[in-house]
């Protein structure tokens, strides 16, 4: 069982990162799908939309499997409670914003979940401080 801390991280976004996986775990990969699948019966308009829109951007970026279409079901159920809430003019309480908030993470779908990975198998290890260095004047003292 996993103790406290960040969940692990999908094998999909990993590979992107271009770490190395640790030896001696056994890695399941399950096949691409070949199509993504219609939006499940339990989701009203606003799930199906987001499952429609966001799916297919998933399964080409490679994130997406088969065995992960529950787990992305239960992502596009979570919004449509959101957005069925935000419509009524409800509040939303903490413990759904932060369901919804892991979930996004799960699938790294958050500015900081991103961060970590690129399309081209990079990791991003610039220092985001760099734009505020003060040009070097050649020969100046210092460095």
């Amino acid at each position: 069982m996993p103790g406290p801390g960040r969940p692990p991280k999908p094998l999909a976004l990993k590979l992107l990162t271009g770490k190395a996986l640790p030896k001696g775990n056994a890695v399941v990969d399950f096949p691409p799908l070949d199509a993504f699948p219609d939006p499940p019966q339990h989701l009203n308009p606003d799930g199906a939309k987001f499952w429609n829109e966001l799916g297919p951007e998933l399964l080409a970026a490679g994130v997406l499997r088969a065995p992960d279409l529950h787990a992305f079901s239960q992502l596009a159920y979570c919004w449509q409670r959101h957005m069925m809430k935000a419509k009524a003019g409800m509040d939303i309480c903490a413990a759904e914003d932060a369901a919804l908030r892991n979930l996004f993470v799960e699938f790294g779908l958050t500015p900081s979940a991103r961060r970590r990975v690129s399309a081209d198998g990079n990791e991003h290890k610039a220092n985001r401080f760099n734009k505020y260095k003060q040009p070097q004047t050649p020969g100046a003292a210092g460095g």
